[in-house]
């Protein structure tokens, strides 16, 4: 009996010592991968655009009405003209003669329309007298209302003489001066061709080719910084109005932009450049490999950041932009001199010591 009991107790002790021997744990391989450090975008440096200084009011003046050329102030490129001032001036000697005959015409129509109205007035005092039947005094009535319309016609076409004649004369609707000149003296022209352009130079426009990698960032109500070629050393405030929602060439859209020129320094044809403030050098966004960029099952997208002083990688959330010739756009979540990975790290996790191909680290 002692000893079934003996042999029981050292069983025992047996498993107990058989259960307190574990495996031992298996140290997590380090995983080489290869690597980046993030560096401020070189594509800052793509924030200056070319373009040409355009008169944003050249307006091309026409007369309303066909004729020859007999004063034609405006000839010279370049002369100032203030509002209302005279810039070419059509024959009008047909014109003021339509205006004579549409004025005796409508003479004529008064005369006969006075004669009826005063008809009309005695034709009805003869009819509450009962001398001229209900016909006979209905007749004056519609000759009385003949004439009346005839009257008005005929003032209608004495105001379209009056015009026409007043059209003849070609003013300057604003201040400024003559751009280009596209008539002569003594020629004939018709109504609708243009005869000059006129420019005011208060203000001025450009217009710039944005890459399509860049239109995204661009804003109607910017502010732009201008140089121009000719003016060295001077800096000129300018705002983006327009950005084109379709590509001119498949790859770059057009983008307005206006400037104040009321000093009348820039003149229409100068070449210069636009600079978007505060997107040179550094807009906050970086291009990386797409491969870097790990999505995840709920919608977001991670990259992989290594610790230098650990060697150990943590996940950290990013947010992306467009996809580029350069690579997948960062807006956010990384600056520059992190070191992200950019191959490997497909089973990595929070806290895993990674080892750093040297010779395929890249910049």
């Amino acid at each position: 009996m002692k000893r079934i009991a003996f042999l029981a107790l050292l069983g025992a002790m047996f498993l107990m010592h058989g259960c307190g021997d574990g495996p031992e744990a298996v140290e997590e391989p380090v995983r080489p991968v290869k690597a980046m450090v993030v560096k401020s975008s070189d594509s800052g440096k793509q924030w200056t655009f070319a373009g040409t200084a355009e008169d944003a009011l050249a307006t091309p003046l026409s007369f309303r009405v066909s004729g020859k050329i007999v004063e034609f102030p405006g000839d010279q490129i370049g002369r100032k003209f203030l509002e209302g001032e005279t810039i070419a001036r059509l024959d009008p000697s047909d014109y003021e003669l339509q205006l004579r005959q549409a004025r005796a015409n409508m003479e004529q129509v008064r005369a006969n329309y006075v004669r009826a109205k005063a008809d009309l007035r005695r034709n009805n005092e003869l009819f509450e007298s009962s001398v001229i039947s209900r016909g006979e005094i209905d007749q004056i009535e519609a000759d009385f209302k003949s004439f009346e319309a005839q009257l008005n016609a005929s003032a209608k076409q004495y105001d379209i003489a009056r015009k026409q004649l007043s059209y003849t004369t070609l003013e300057a609707p604003f201040d400024g001066w003559i751009g280009q000149v596209e008539a002569h003296k003594h020629q004939n022209v018709s109504s609708g061709v243009p005869v000059v352009t006129f420019n005011a130079g208060r203000d001025m426009k450009m217009y710039i080719a944005v890459p399509d990698m860049f239109i995204g960032h661009v804003r109607e109500g910017e502010d732009v910084e201008v140089y121009f070629d000719a003016l060295p050393g001077r800096v000129f405030k300018g705002k983006v109005m327009e950005v084109s929602v379709d590509s001119a060439d498949g790859s770059t859209y057009p983008v307005k932009v206006y400037l104040a020129n009321k000093d009348q320094h820039i003149r229409s044809g100068m070449s210069g450049h636009v600079k978007f403030v505060g997107k040179n050098g550094a807009h906050g966004s970086f291009f990386v490999p797409p491969v870097a960029v790990v999505g995840e099952p709920g919608g977001t997208r991670t990259v992989w950041v290594v610790d230098p002083a650990t060697s150990t990688v943590s996940g950290r959330e990013v947010t992306v932009g467009r996809l580029t010739s350069f690579g997948l756009e960062i807006l956010s979540g990384i600056k520059p001199g992190d070191t992200i990975v950019i191959r490997g790290g497909s089973r990595l996790k929070d806290g895993r010591k990674v080892r750093l191909i040297k010779r395929d680290v890249e910049g």
